[in-house]
């Protein structure tokens, strides 16, 4: 008997070291993941674009409040998040002009004559607005709103990264679900990216001009401008009530051009309600269109 709880001890003594060695060698691994993560946000160098003295003259010539975007090739989408993200393909696009900060409410005004928005003050982002009302405005401006590549390639900064400004979120870049307070915030009050462009991503969701396809197409593209039509327009870039996840620079969703918010379905007796979209809009500029 003696020897028969000697060997049960023995057996649960060894069960109990060899599962809290396994947890041991868990912890330290995910620890040395945490630290290689760590390691390369602490390597990733956040570095202004600056302007090379051949375009310095098209960059004077940015209309106001805008930035030069110097024009160049880079690798748009993911293949490692969702499927609509993917695949990531070469896209090139030419030297354009891009709003410094998210269209503000008192810009809005002064040419719609309303104000849609939740949230008011003349600094804040305009929000609740359709995709035509944007077009709209950006097309009375002598404007019009960037493509999905050029609004990507704007919003990475050349990073090679989650955000433009490394892997780790770091809420002096943008206002989302943690910091926001559960508001918009007035433009240009977090650090803008290596082009000098602000709230690129959260504060609010940004309309771009193309129709929204559930996969990018494969192989090199030149200035892209999407499908020739569809039912929804893309939208970029998160807002204020956005996770983290969700201010990703490749992340992508959809909206239909007429809606002002989301239809949303809910699970219980499938009644329809609608919640807030908070997408606004930032205009762009072709070059050839200032420059001559």
């Amino acid at each position: 008997m003696n020897n028969l709880k000697n060997i049960i001890f023995y057996f649960l003594f060894f069960l109990v070291f060899s599962c809290s060695s396994e947890e041991t060698n868990k912890s330290i691994n995910e620890h040395d993941d945490l630290s290689t993560l760590d390691d390369y946000q602490e390597s990733f160098k956040f570095e202004s674009i600056s302007i090379a003295p051949e375009d310095k003259i098209l960059a004077s010539l940015a209309p106001e409040g805008m930035v030069f975007i110097k024009g160049g090739c880079f690798i748009l989408g993911n293949n490692y998040a969702q499927v609509d993200e993917s695949p990531e393909h070469e896209v090139c696009v030419d030297d354009f002009y891009l709003d410094k900060y998210e269209v503000v409410q008192v810009r809005w005004e002064k040419v719609m004559g309303f104000n849609p928005s939740k949230f008011i003050g003349p600094n804040r982002p305009v929000e609740q607005v359709t995709f035509y009302d944007a077009q709209e405005f950006a097309e009375s401006e002598g404007c019009r709103l960037p493509t999905e590549a050029e609004w990507e390639y704007a919003a990475r900064g050349h990073a090679d990264a989650r955000y433009f400004w490394g892997n780790m979120m770091n809420g002096d870049y943008a206002w989302f679900e943690d910091n926001s307070s559960k508001k918009t915030h007035e433009v240009g009050t977090t650090k803008p990216n290596q082009f000098g462009v602000y709230d690129m991503m959260g504060n609010v969701w940004e309309w771009v001009s193309d129709w929204y396809d559930a996969a990018y197409p494969r192989g090199k593209q030149i200035n892209p401008t999407g499908v020739e039509k569809g039912d929804f327009k893309v939208v970029r870039g998160g807002a204020f009530d956005s996770s983290a996840g969700g201010l990703r620079i490749t992340n992508r969703t959809w909206l239909h051009p007429k809606n002002k918010v989301f239809p949303k379905v809910t699970t219980y007796g499938q009644v329809m309600n609608e919640i807030y979209n908070y997408v606004g809009f930032r205009c762009a500029q072709s070059i050839i269109t200032v420059s001559k």
